[in-house]
């Protein structure tokens, strides 16, 4: 796993164990902007048991919601492969960020009629968000370990990426690896 030191658009943040925080406690960030303005992104590990189909009518499929973070948790946003559509956001790693709604579910139709290879989508709830220089001070406190996103597949819909990335790492982290949620519990 390649750590770096410096957030930046479409890198990893993982949670360091016990950093003592409802929310993010074992989370696994996709960073989809980091600049003056501050820092955005979404947890990938954090699966709800809703489906995109429960908030939009005539969907095809079941595709899971997560919970993007504790910021605006009332709004549905989606990350996808889809480069040409209009309003949508690069967001690094051949991803983007919202678009067009009606015509990513036209789209979106068309691919799973079409068994089309472009990934799926990943909806979340709500969004991870930090003010200017807030996720430089969390990375001061030694709150996040900052991976390159080569290092995880940020549409993989596994809610064990974070153990995954902690047996990687080896050393001390793998030892946090088979501990309990709650280590209070064991």
């Amino acid at each position: 796993m390649e750590q770096t030191n410096t957030p930046t658009k479409g890198c990893i943040l993982v949670s360091k164990p016990l950093i003592n925080d409802g929310f993010f406690e074992q989370s696994v960030v996709y960073l989809t902007a980091h600049d003056s303005e501050g820092s955005l992104g979404f947890t990938l590990n954090k699966r709800s048991s809703l489906i995109a189909q429960d908030f939009i009518e005539e969907f095809p499929g079941r595709d899971t919601v997560f919970y993007g973070g504790p910021v605006e948790q009332d709004a549905l946003f989606f990350l996808h492969g889809y480069d040409k559509l209009p309003g949508a956001v690069h967001v690094g790693n051949d991803l983007y960020l919202g678009g067009d709604f009606e015509l990513f579910k036209t789209l979106y139709a068309e691919q799973k009629e079409q068994n089309m290879p472009l990934p799926q989508p990943k909806f979340f709830l709500g969004y991870s968000g930090w003010s200017p220089g807030q996720l430089e001070e969390e990375l001061k406190n030694d709150t996040w370990i900052i991976l390159k996103s080569s290092d995880i597949d940020v549409m993989d819909y596994s809610q064990e990426v974070w153990r995954e990335v902690m047996k990687k790492m080896g050393g001390k982290y793998a030892l946090w690896a088979n501990a309990p949620n709650d280590p209070m519990l064991n």
